[in-house]
This record gives structure tokens, C-alpha cells and sequence, in this order.
């Protein structure tokens, strides 16, 4: 998607609205995005479930505006699709600040990191107390649908690369996954929180909001504290995500084990990754990782069946 395509689709959309400026801003796994008149992020799915994921977040968005005590962004514009439950882009209000990176939260007082974490917590605590009853395609998750679809693109893309050893391993795996038995607290998550997801403020010392969106679902509530301990790299210290866990009240003893498992897991989600979304470095990095073996296969599968914390 290049500057011209996506002028063209807002003005095949929206013929009335004036484009003064439009700059291109990146491109994720799922959307391309760019910045209208300095006031609208738009975002142009790179595939089908992007299209998906976009008609979701837009409707999710605009339900949930009121019932969270932070920012989320406004769905200003749509680009209606001929197919159903899709949308060929959405345009959100543009959301001030800079992501709350750990340069940033470093300069921040221990009273102010305190507040900002029971902010955060009192945010995650109304999101996950929203009581969805609408139906929305592709918002809610089955872990044994998501395994098994994660199972069939990893045999049909990497089986012809690994030896039968390494694909006895993997179907062991799958095996334990689709007969499990799962037992969670679910509910409405963010699903892929981290520090970039937050805007802040420096001047006003204020979170401006909270972004990002698309992969909005029904499902465990443990994702997003596993997600948030995924998270230091980007900025959330392992302190201050303990702060946001002891306001929302949660024992992070509770996740230790689903974040076990998911570190285990990853050299496999990294193959299915690879291979979903077109990331051939990925794909061909995560298959040669486990030529000889998947790590930890014995501690996770053979000495005791972890599979129970599948995330």
C-alpha cells in the first residue's frame, strides 16, 4: 500500500474529505498506517484477518469508549467492504504523546509510577468487568480451535523440513493440546498490551491513551499479564508490572506457570508465525531452531503435561 493507493481509497470512500497531508507512519503484522491532516490514524489490513480484525476493532471500540476510564481511540472513518465482517481500513483520532518507553518511565517519580500503575490496573479492571453479550465474528477465542489451526499450518509448512523425531515431538504436543480440558477466566482483554500501547504526555504528565486495538478479544484474562511480563523490552520494567498486578490484584504466582508454558511454546507460535504472515526470516529462523528437537520437550510434555497453561 502506497501513499497514492490509500488516497485513492479515502476519496473512493469519502469524496468530500479534504486530505491536506497524508504521511505514511509504518507497517505492523497485520496493517499498513498513515497519518491524515495530522488529526487521523488510517489503517489498511495487509490480509483477510486484518480486514477482520479491523471491522472488530472498530465495533469493539465504539461500545467500550464509556466504560473504561481511560482513553481509548474514536472511530472516526470506515472503508466499507463488499465482504461481510470486513472493512478495507478504519481511520482513528490521532491519540497525543509518546509511547511510555523506559527512557521515559525512568524519569518518573516512585509516587508517580505508583499512580500510573493503579491507573493501568483500573483500566484493565473495567475492561475485563465489561459484560459483552453482543455477537462479533471473530472476537471470541476457542484454545482448542486456536491449536488445532496453529497445529495444521506448522505440519503442512514445516513438516517437510524436519526429520520424523522432531515431528513426533510436535505432534505429542498437539496431541496432549487438543485433548486438554481448558478452565479460564474469560473475558473482554486488549490481548497485546506493552509499553508502546501507551501514550504519555511529559508536559502535562498525563496518559493520553491507550492504542492499538486490533487483536481486541474474548478470552483467558491471564493473556494480558502475560503479556505485560512479555513486555520489557518495550518499556514495563518487571517492578512496575508488579505494581499494575498488586492494584488489580492479581498473584503473579498465578501466571508464572501460563508464562512457562508460553516461552516453551514459542519456538513453535514463531514457526506458525513465519509462515501466517509471510515472514519467511522468521519462519526459516524458528524451523532450523528446532532441527534437533523442541527445547524443553521433556519438561513440558514428558515429565508432566503443561499443557493446561496454553495461552
Amino acid at each position: 500500500m502506497n501513499k497514492v493507493e490509500a488516497m485513492k481509497q479515502i476519496k473512493q470512500e469519502y469524496p468530500g474529505l479534504i486530505i491536506e497531508d497524508l504521511r505514511y507512519l509504518g507497517t505492523g503484522f497485520d496493517s499498513e498506517a498513515f497519518l491524515l491532516n495530522d488529526a487521523y490514524v488510517f489503517k489498511f489490513p495487509r490480509h483477510i484477518r486484518a480486514a477482520k480484525n479491523l471491522y472488530k476493532e472498530a465495533l469493539v471500540l465504539r461500545e467500550i469508549k464509556d466504560q473504561v476510564p481511560l482513553k481509548v481511540p474514536e472511530i472516526c472513518y470506515v472503508g466499507k467492504s463488499e465482504q461481510p465482517n470486513q472493512l478495507k481500513f478504519i481511520a482513528q483520532e490521532k491519540i497525543e504523546g509518546v509511547p511510555l518507553d523506559a527512557e521515559i518511565l525512568a524519569t518518573l517519580t516512585d509516587d508517580r509510577k505508583e499512580e500510573m500503575a493503579k491507573e493501568l490496573a483500573a483500566f484493565f479492571k473495567a475492561l475485563h468487568r465489561i459484560e459483552w453479550k453482543t455477537q462479533v465474528n471473530n472476537l471470541e477465542v476457542n484454545k482448542n480451535t486456536k491449536a488445532a489451526y496453529e497445529y495444521e499450518v506448522i505440519k503442512e509448512a514445516a513438516y517437510p523440513l524436519l526429520n520424523e523425531s522432531v515431528k513426533q515431538e510436535i505432534d505429542e504436543v498437539y496431541d496432549k493440546l487438543l485433548k486438554q480440558e481448558f478452565h479460564y477466566n474469560k473475558c473482554l482483554i486488549h490481548n497485546d498490551f506493552g509499553a508502546s500501547n501507551v501514550y504519555y504526555d511529559p508536559v502535562s504528565d498525563k496518559i493520553c491513551g491507550l492504542i492499538d486495538f486490533g487483536d481486541i478479544a474474548l478470552y483467558d484474562r491471564d493473556m494480558e499479564f502475560v503479556c505485560l511480563m512479555y513486555d520489557y523490552e518495550e518499556g514495563f520494567d518487571q517492578e512496575f508490572v508488579g505494581r499494575i498486578l498488586d492494584y488489580y490484584g492479581m498473584d503473579s504466582k498465578d501466571i508464572e506457570n501460563k508464562l512457562a508454558f508460553t516461552e516453551f511454546y514459542n519456538q513453535l507460535e514463531n514457526v506458525y508465525l513465519g509462515k501466517e504472515f509471510g515472514m519467511t526470516d522468521l519462519f526459516e529462523d524458528s524451523v532450523a531452531e528446532i532441527k534437533t528437537g523442541l527445547k524443553g520437550f521433556k519438561e513440558n510434555i514428558l515429565l508432566e503435561d503443561k499443557t493446561m497453561y496454553y495461552l
